[in-house]
């Protein structure tokens, strides 16, 4: 009986053995194309990568490993780019009829991308007074920038205070700062980042109603009360940003899947692999 299964089991070694890494090759390409003709894209992919890892000195099995997979990813450009385009669509309504709100400068020669600045932050008076100003940018990028009027205190933190209950900034970096004297009159430009005021924008958010004191650490502290009207805008301005973060995201993502598709379409026409699986749109 023992000698009977130690036969049994040299024998399957044997056969095993002769299975060649070409048969072995083939099979997984058999069964990855069956998955493909079967929609089941992901298990194809699975045994096409196999095939390069498991069988590397196997050229022809994985050119057409390569060529089946450019294939899927053609077929996965043509599943998704209808729901990214949608998307992206709606997104560009929805950031189209909030921009009304909002100018737009971009500078040519020095910005490769542009603001968005609220309306309300554009009146002249604005040049003159210690406030809060947020910016947007066009690929969603959001920066708040405090404006001191007057003072020289070198601050470098925001911090939001309603009753015992505070919020603050991190402590802004050098290239962050910028300091400027104009006929006697003393100006500070101090940029944050979005993560930088995530404690900030949430604080506001949950006292948008409530009169905020804005105290500016620096060598000195300076405190000012912030205007409903101008945390409004940080808020509103905060909300966009992420919208138009989304656009740009989906944006470069059709942007991408366009380029890949037309760089794969092109290496299908050239290549000498039968067409016995689907018809390319």
């Amino acid at each position: 009986m023992k000698k009977s299964i130690i036969f049994f089991t040299i024998a399957c070694l044997l056969s095993a053995c002769g299975q060649t890494e070409e048969k072995k090759a083939a099979t997984l390409y058999d069964n990855a194309m069956r998955f493909y003709k079967e929609n089941s894209l992901d298990n194809a992919k699975n045994l096409l990568d196999s095939i390069h890892a498991k069988y590397p000195r196997q050229v022809e099995y994985r050119k057409k490993a390569d060529t089946l997979l450019w294939r899927i990813t053609i077929d996965e450009i043509n599943r998704d780019m209808p729901q990214v385009d949608s998307a992206l669509q709606a997104l560009l309504q929805d950031a189209e009829a909030i921009a009304k709100n909002y100018r737009f400068t971009k500078d040519e020669k020095y910005q490769q991308v542009g603001d968005y600045e609220h309306k309300s932050m554009q009146n002249a008076i604005n040049s003159s007074r210690t406030y809060l100003k947020p910016i947007a940018d066009e690929q969603g990028k959001f920066r708040l920038i405090s404006n001191l009027v007057g003072k020289s205190i070198k601050h470098r933190q925001i911090v939001a205070k309603v009753g015992d209950a505070t919020a603050s900034t991190a402590e802004a970096k050098d290239e962050a700062r910028n300091s400027y004297n104009d006929f006697g009159v003393n100006y500070e430009l101090v940029n944050y980042t979005a993560p930088e005021v995530e404690q900030l924008i949430s604080f506001f958010r949950q006292n948008a109603d409530n009169q905020i004191e804005i105290i500016l650490k620096g060598d000195k502290d300076y405190s000012y009360k912030i205007s409903k009207s101008n945390v409004k805008t940080i808020l509103d301005t905060y909300d966009f940003a992420k919208i138009l973060k989304e656009v740009y995201g989906n944006q470069a993502r059709k942007a991408e899947m366009t380029k890949v598709y037309k760089v794969l379409s092109l290496r299908l026409s050239k290549s000498e692999q039968p067409t016995n699986t689907k018809t390319l749109p």
